[in-house]
């Protein structure tokens, strides 16, 4: 039986990159300064968390592969990881140290959902800053729950193709994303931790406020 561990994670500032400063700047108009510095505090808490409670499971690290929400198919996997863990990420620095004890990354997306995705998240920005009709929000959240179930579909399908009976797969995945729900029965999947610290997402926290689609 093949072994999934689901670990549901929140992207940093270096994560989101160009849309981090439109998506902090339009978090501190609703919530205030103080609430981005108290997020960042508690993104910093989870990432130690989780890197803590990965140490803990004894896993045989040459035969666990890892997959990475946002991490396109695309032969330049290892230099992505390096780069945005020099940046910063703690997400990518996790992934590079787990690398170094012998896990294998696995590209886990199509490039071309994920430019499809960046470029919703870009209009999306520009329909705020213009105060764009609620229809127009509307019609991109209905592309962005298309192109969600699409992203999702084609990482469930790079999983099942990619992890061997035997082998342990460790999914690291934002909160949207429902792969767990496609991978039912054929794999036997293991949540981390089943709660992140509230507010932690600011996309998320906007969307419950109505600041975001």
């Amino acid at each position: 039986m093949r072994a999934l561990i689901y670990v549901p994670i929140v992207h940093s500032e270096v994560d989101l990159g160009s849309m981090a400063d439109e998506i902090r700047r339009r978090f501190e108009e609703v919530f205030g300064a103080a609430e981005w510095t108290r997020r960042f505090a508690s993104v910093e808490a989870m990432w130690e968390g989780i890197r803590g409670k990965l140490s803990a499971v004894p896993l045989p690290w040459q035969r666990t592969r890892l997959y990475q929400d946002g991490l396109p198919v695309c032969g330049r996997e290892q230099d992505i990881v390096r780069d945005l863990a020099a940046k910063g990420s703690r997400n990518h620095q996790l992934l590079a140290e787990l690398m170094e004890r012998g896990a294998t990354l696995v590209g886990t997306e199509d490039p071309e959902l994920i430019l499809a995705e960046y470029r919703r998240i870009q209009m999306l920005v520009q329909a705020a800053q213009r105060c764009e009709p609620d229809s127009v929000v509307e019609e991109l959240k209905r592309e962005g729950e298309a192109v969600l179930r699409d992203r999702d579909a084609f990482i469930a399908r790079r999983i099942d193709t990619t992890l061997d009976d035997g082998e342990t797969g460790i999914l690291f995945l934002g909160l949207l994303h429902r792969v767990d729900e496609l991978l039912d029965g054929k794999f036997d999947v293991r949540h981390l931790i089943h709660n992140l610290p509230f507010g932690a997402d600011p996309w998320r926290k906007l969307k419950e406020r109505g600041h975001a689609d």
